[in-house]
């Protein structure tokens, strides 16, 4: 039996090692071999590359060939050159493919063996250009002549990656024999709990900064009213507050939260009705770690944090791809079908559609290029982030939460509100929105923004109304002399009218923090009720550049508030502890600096 390989492809060491020697000499009679397509994919795409491609994004390559046999012609393999602006980017003599292809006579598009398939993996992907150009040449065993073909002027753009912090949730009530009920790390770690997001979101899926773990303790939650053991409805309301509160006590190179910055809570096993829930839109969420839902869920609640609703549609007619075969080679326990590969059915459910398992769920083209569009990923303001230049973002922003009524009648609840004194983004207002946040500066300014109070969970039935989280922009030389919430007919529900600042003192805490670390303090009124305060407590370990959260939405009723400091990052002497108070509209901070934090594990 003999080998006969092409001489081009005898010049590719690299796709020899990738293949392995040449297929045996048996091409049919009368083989010629021709491209007829070529799919540009980085998730789902069209046979026609209509869905806009992402600069840096991983991309995959389809090459799909005609055959002059009607028999299948083995070991069919293939180089890809990828031009941007003219210029090569792909090392010679080319890429090589993933495959060695038997080319069918009648080749499926759902069907991953019928192409030849070529992938160039993140973060060295294609830079954003107008001119991107990809031309493949075929080859095939004995005398089969090589075949070419080319697809030019494709068009690659830039977008905005996201941060997406995640945490941890101690949920006490699901809690065994009182042991921290903490899900596991592997599971939800980066490159495993992001798998599915990073697979289909239209961004750089090779960015190390997309998902990361919060440098902060994980968060304590006891809420379940109905001794249910689960978090059902209502009962998600305060979770998505406390991680909310987690989220704009997140501060990086001087720099708080902005409309780019998340936070997901992963909670141990699934003790939620609905598997989880976001704000809709907003920038919290949290979800289960059940084996074969989690990644899926949290790829969905993302989704209801960009604004998106449930749907009811399935991929087809086209098919997605999973750029690396992320989810073909994860852990059999998370119950991925075996042989499915990179090849997404177009049977499968989008990812907005509620209640699905990861196997069955995907993204479809109109979710995709939703996505594409959302302000989210374009917005320029998040520059300053990637200079570490907050300038221009407003400095003690007030952040507003509360509860409606589903009626959208009444407050259920309406939290104190904290303005924070380094930069951070405003809420956009929603012009859609049902109900506004009206608020009057010491120089009479009023500045109103529109916003909806609704949370979307993972089922049909669980879009629920309550829950909201607003962050508006007053001058920073100014106090607030009054904050409303106004629903649509007019209606004032309630707010805060200003009084006199509470007073607060610390009770520094050791300069040599240990495992555990007790911040107390005494905290006055003099004409608010302590039960009617809240604090939130902070960390710094770099002397206030950077923060995290340690402690969020504390009673004024307590005096001392007890964190795991072996969960902050590592100080020498740069320490910061600063704990704040609101009585309504005025916030109130007092700090500890000069503290050593050892046992940190960051």
């Amino acid at each position: 039996m003999s080998i006969n390989c092409p001489a081009a492809v005898l010049a590719s060491s690299l796709l020899i090692a990738a293949l392995g020697a040449c297929s045996p000499n048996s091409s049919p009679a009368g083989t010629a071999l021709s491209v007829t397509n070529i799919e540009v994919t980085q998730g789902v795409q069209t046979s026609t590359n209509t869905i806009q491609l992402v600069a840096q994004r991983s991309t995959a390559v389809r090459v799909t060939l005609a055959t002059a046999v009607s028999v299948p012609v083995p070991g069919v393999i293939g180089l890809l050159h990828v031009f941007v602006n003219g210029t090569e980017i792909t090392a010679a003599p080319g890429l090589s493919s993933k495959n060695n292809l038997t080319a069918p006579p009648a080749p499926q598009r759902g069907n991953e063996a019928h192409t030849l398939n070529f992938e160039l993996p993140a973060p060295t992907g294609i830079p954003a250009s107008s001119d991107v150009d990809f031309t493949v040449e075929v080859f095939a065993p004995g005398n089969v002549p090589k075949a070419m073909g080319s697809v030019n002027n494709l068009s690659f753009v830039a977008r905005i990656t996201p941060t997406l912090f995640f945490t941890r949730v101690d949920y006490t009530p699901a809690a065994v024999n009182g042991q921290p009920n903490l899900p596991d790390l592997a599971l939800i770690k980066q490159g495993v709990g992001d798998m599915f997001v990073r697979g289909m979101y239209p961004i750089n899926d090779g960015d190390a900064n997309l998902y990361r773990e919060g440098q902060f303790p994980p968060l304590i939650f006891a809420g379940d009213t109905n001794s249910s053991l689960t978090i059902d409805g209502f009962e998600g309301f305060p979770l998505l507050s406390q991680l909310g509160s987690q989220r704009t006590l997140i501060v990086s190179g001087g720099l708080g939260a902005t409309n780019n910055t998340f936070l997901y809570g992963w909670l141990a096993g699934n003790p939620i009705g609905g598997n989880g829930m976001a704000l809709s839109p907003g920038f919290t969420a949290f979800g289960n770690t059940q084996l074969n839902k989690y990644q899926r869920t949290f790829a969905h609640e993302l989704g209801h944090n960009f604004g998106f609703n449930h749907n009811t549609t399935t991929l087809s007619p086209d098919y997605g791809w999973d750029v690396g075969g992320r989810l073909y080679s994860n852990p059999s326990k998370n119950d991925v079908i075996v042989g499915t590969g990179r090849a997404k059915a177009s049977s499968l459910f989008d990812i907005m559609v509620g209640g699905q398992a990861t196997p069955n769920a995907w993204v479809t083209a109109a979710t995709y290029n939703s996505l594409l569009s959302n302000p989210i990923l374009q917005d320029t303001r998040e520059a300053p982030r990637v200079t570490a230049n907050p300038a221009s973002f407003p400095s003690r922003v007030l952040v507003v939460q509360g509860v409606v009524n589903p009626q959208g009648t009444a407050l259920s609840s309406l939290e104190p509100a904290f303005r924070f004194p380094y930069p951070s983004q405003p809420s956009g207002s929603n012009a859609a929105g049902l109900y506004t946040l009206r608020v009057t500066d010491t120089a009479g300014v009023v500045t109103s923004v529109s916003f909806d109070a609704r949370t979307a969970g993972d089922a049909d039935n669980d879009e629920l109304n309550g829950f909201f989280e607003v962050a508006v922009a007053v001058a920073a030389d100014r106090e607030v002399a009054s904050l409303s919430i106004i629903n649509g007919t007019g209606t004032v529900l309630g707010g805060f009218q200003a009084s006199v600042a509470p007073s607060l003192a610390l009770t520094a805490p050791p300069a040599q923090l240990g495992a555990q670390t007790t911040v107390s303090w005494t905290l006055t009124d003099a004409d608010t009720p302590r039960s009617k305060l809240q604090l939130q407590v902070a960390y710094s370990p770099d002397n206030g550049v950077s923060w995290v959260p340690v402690a969020v939405d504390i009673a004024g009723t307590r005096d001392s508030v007890t964190f795991d400091s072996r969960e902050i990052k590592k100080s020498a002497g740069t320490g910061v502890i600063r704990v704040f108070v609101s009585d309504g509209v005025n916030t109130v901070y007092q700090q500890v600096a000069g503290l050593s934090a050892t046992q940190g594990i960051y």
